[in-house]
């Protein structure tokens, strides 16, 4: 018998809409859940072999049951795209790097009888893990030299104690067990984020030769650490001659802001004075990159202290030492800058209008345009053929995508949570401008709860983002996850408010002395756009929720409005006075209020939301922990109990063992849950 083709071809899409209705229905999608956020693989570091035909990056799992995490490296095969563990140990294992002749990846670990991180290495093709190295202090951010031979790499010493390995050992046991647990300093800068510096440690650059395993100290008159912030931004000249190195040249008692040189290092005489090759910038410059050829050093330069300030990549000639602007007339804040292998482009990622993008230049600058423009990405690791880099948005976490130069096209190269997304239901985002404070246009982001009904009605979260020069892109956030904010039956916005960095240098400099106004106004005017363009919203079910800097305009809006029937307020700085015993107080000092408690200006007064405690009434959820000294848990007590004392509702949530985020796995989904019953309790 047969059939007319329309007929056959009717049959044929019913059968596969009825299959695939038989398919959703056996494997029915579920809403996220916080537990789904430690399910998340989460891939980092990613470098390119010198051939280009492997690329190794670390990837983190966690185990939420444990309270842990391992990371492992692993390897993709640029050609055929398959992806393999390189290292399976129950380590964390991390900062690859990878042979001059491509057949061996080094790394750190902690491992097996291993004290702190140890230098290893292992072969490209699989196999057992050669321990190279193991320190008193760990070891981190390993180089190769071109030989082949030696290794540099990063580690701390006791200065007094330095190149004797077993005293150094004795002494560090000693104060280990010492029941004296007093901190004692006479500087300024004595704390950073979640940790004492208070140890006499120095940073230092170390060589290892593979063959005899002998250390050289390249650095080996440093006495402190390289960078207030603990972190080592180094690099290896081409031909392995020399190091370029970011160190402070603010002696201790470290007064007044950090001024940041890159400096030029001879790997061969170490013993040698140290160029300064950026002396004439009181400034902070950093993260120094050679050019491919070895004739020029790439780094990043602030000449201000504003926060706003975009950061300018600059080239420093080491012929003539002249530096100068790659791009000086562009309005955007660089990162993460790498040359082509072959010298003639350059490639970084910079915040704009919501997306973290890359860019590609000559390689001495002048114009520039954006080669990938969605998204947020990070990691980037060019190559020959194609462009390697991390990508992420509001819908999925990081994953590995190329970018072909000769047709633009980018695509993802794993898929190392495929199987876990393709059980959720994802609310849509979506963008929207409105015009806040001074009649500019401001930028937001709504983010949908999954399974929206435009028929019914839903509470509105207003999200406040940190910093405040920072950007709430277009990304994945395992600790402000708006997916999982938005689940229990909400809308939110995130809105990119005055200050807010990725929009232009002039407007993320526009609330220095005036933390509190233009944002709140444009938090004010978003909330009525939002309100009034989308019937679904309910106007009296509305809460504001916001950390650290976010947290800020917490207190900001507890004290300026009651319009939200909630409020949370996580590591929130509620009051300038005490907020210098931060580990930045001496940001604090003048900055960026232009005052301090024994010099008080208008602004400073003004700006701080202590003084508008009376005015508190809003339901709030203060949340701090107590490792907290960014914004010291004070700040949180006092929040609390100016809250309870005017008896306005309030819940105090303390991690005593978390810093300024929330960073245990089994903490983190209870936050969650405290911030959805809180939620809950009053968006009835």
């Amino acid at each position: 018998m047969s059939y007319p083709k329309c007929f056959t071809l009717l049959a044929a899409l019913t059968f596969a809409a009825s299959v695939a209705c038989a398919a959703d229905i056996a494997n029915p999608k579920r809403a996220i859940t916080a537990e789904d956020l430690w399910a998340v693989k989460r891939p980092a570091s990613l470098k390119l072999s010198p051939d280009g035909k492997r690329l190794v990056f670390t990837v983190k799992e966690y185990n939420l049951a444990k309270n842990d995490s391992v990371t492992h490296l692993w390897l993709l095969d640029t050609a055929s795209n398959a992806v393999r563990e390189l290292t399976t140990a129950q380590a964390t294992d991390g900062d690859p790097a990878w042979s001059p002749d491509g057949n061996t990846v080094a790394f750190v670990s902690k491992r097996g009888t291993d004290e702190v991180a140890s230098l290893y290495t292992i072969s490209a093709d699989g196999g057992e893990a050669q321990k190279v190295l193991e320190l008193p202090l760990a070891i981190s951010s390993p180089i190769w030299l071109p030989d082949g031979h030696r290794i540099i790499f990063a580690t701390s010493v006791l200065p007094k104690l330095a190149g004797d390995i077993e005293a150094t050992k004795a002494e560090l046991k000693r104060q280990k067990e010492n029941k004296v647990t007093a901190k004692v300093t006479e500087d300024e800068f004595y704390r950073y984020f979640d940790t004492w510096l208070t140890d006499e440690r120095a940073n230092r650059l170390m060589a290892v030769d593979l063959a005899t395993k002998k250390t050289v100290d390249l650095t080996p008159h440093w006495d402190r650490a390289f960078l207030f912030n603990m972190e080592v931004q180094y690099d290896v000249s081409p031909d392995g001659k020399w190091i370029a190195l970011s160190a402070g040249t603010t002696p201790p008692p470290f007064h007044g802001r950090e001024n940041a040189d890159v400096y030029l290092i001879s790997v061969d005489q170490p013993d040698s004075q140290w160029k300064n090759l950026t002396a004439d910038n009181p400034g902070e410059d950093g993260n120094p990159r050679f050019t491919a050829d070895g004739t020029g050093v790439l780094f990043g330069r602030h000449t201000t202290e504003d926060e706003g300030e975009n950061t300018k990549l600059m080239r420093v000639d080491l012929a003539t030492g002249q530096v100068n602007a790659l791009f000086p007339g562009a309005d955007l804040s660089m990162r993460g800058w790498r040359p082509s292998p072959d010298g003639s482009a350059l490639y970084f990622t910079a915040e704009d209008h919501g997306r973290t993008k890359v860019f590609k230049s000559p390689a001495m600058g002048g114009t520039y345009s954006s080669v990938v423009s969605d998204g947020t990405c990070s990691s980037i690791a060019p190559g020959a053929q194609s462009l390697f880099f991390l990508k992420q948005s509001f819908t999925r976490p990081d994953e590995v995508y190329s970018l072909d130069p000769a047709t633009g096209v980018a695509s993802a190269r794993t898929h190392l949570n495929d199987t876990l997304f393709a059980e959720l239901k994802l609310g849509k985002v979506e963008e929207h401008t409105f015009t806040g404070a001074g009649g500019d246009p401001i930028m937001l982001w709504m983010i949908y709860p999954p399974d929206f009904d435009p028929s019914k009605k839903y509470p509105l979260l207003q999200l406040m983002h940190g910093g405040p020069a920072t950007m709430v892109g277009d990304f994945w956030q395992p600790r402000w996850n708006a997916q999982v904010l938005v689940t229990p039956g909400y809308v939110a916005t995130w809105i990119n408010r005055h200050g807010s960095t990725g929009f232009g240098e002039k407007f993320a400099e526009s609330i220095a002395g005036a933390w509190g106004e233009k944002p709140f106004e444009d938090i004010m005017k978003g909330t009525d756009y939002v309100l009034a363009s989308f019937p679904f919203l309910d106007a009296d079910r509305t809460a504001a929720l916001g950390a650290s800097y976010g947290g800020y305009m917490a207190c900001w809006v507890c004290g300026h409005t009651d319009r939200f029937k909630a409020i949370v307020c996580h590591a929130g700085a509620l009051d300038f006075n005490t907020q210098y015993a931060s580990d930045v107080a001496n940001y604090w000092q003048d900055l960026p209020m232009g005052g301090s408690p024994w010099h008080r200006t208008p602004e400073y007064d003004r700006e701080n939301a202590i003084n508008y405690a009376s005015h508190f009434k809003t339901p709030t959820l203060v949340i701090h922990g107590g490792m907290d000294y960014r914004v010291p848990v004070d700040q949180g007590f006092e929040f609390y109990a100016a809250l309870q004392a005017q008896n306005v509702p309030s819940r105090l949530v303390y991690f005593p063992d978390e810093n300024h985020w929330v960073l245990h796995p089994q903490n983190s989904v209870f936050w969650y849950g405290q911030v959805s019953d809180w939620l809950a309790r009053w968006l009835k």
